[in-house]
C-alpha cells in the first residue's frame, strides 16, 4: 500500500451546489474510495491554490489512477494533483545510493 497526497480544486458548479446542500465531501469520497481499497487516512479544507488536500492510502498506482480520472471526469473539480509520498527513511536511504552515482552532464 502507498500514500499519496491528494490536492483538489473544486468547480464552480460543484461549489453551488454545496452551498446548496453543505456535507462533508471527504466522508462521502472515502466511502466511495473504499470498495476499490483506497483508504482516506486524512483531509484538509485549505485556503489557497487548492480547496481540498487528502491523504490517501491505495493498493497501487493504477488503482489511485483510477480514481483520480473517475472522480475528475464528473467535472466537479477543476484540478486534481496527485503526488505520491515517500517516507523521510526512503528518502534518506536515497540520498545514500546517489551519492554512489557518478552523474556527467552533456556539457562534460
Amino acid at each position: 500500500m502507498g500514500r499519496y497526497l491528494w490536492q483538489v480544486s473544486y468547480s464552480n458548479d460543484a461549489w453551488g451546489a454545496q452551498i446548496s446542500n453543505p456535507q462533508n465531501r471527504l466522508e462521502a469520497v472515502g466511502a466511495m474510495l473504499e470498495p476499490v481499497g483506497i483508504k482516506l487516512i486524512e483531509g484538509y479544507a485549505t485556503l489557497g491554490e487548492f480547496d481540498i488536500v487528502a491523504i490517501v492510502e491505495a493498493p497501487d498506482d493504477k488503482t489511485i489512477a483510477a480514481a483520480s480520472i473517475a472522480i475528475s471526469s464528473t467535472g466537479s473539480v477543476s484540478a486534481l494533483k496527485t503526488s505520491p509520498l515517500m517516507p523521510v527513511e526512503d528518502l534518506v536511504d536515497a540520498l545514500s545510493i546517489a551519492k554512489k552515482i557518478t552523474y556527467k552532464p552533456p556539457s562534460s
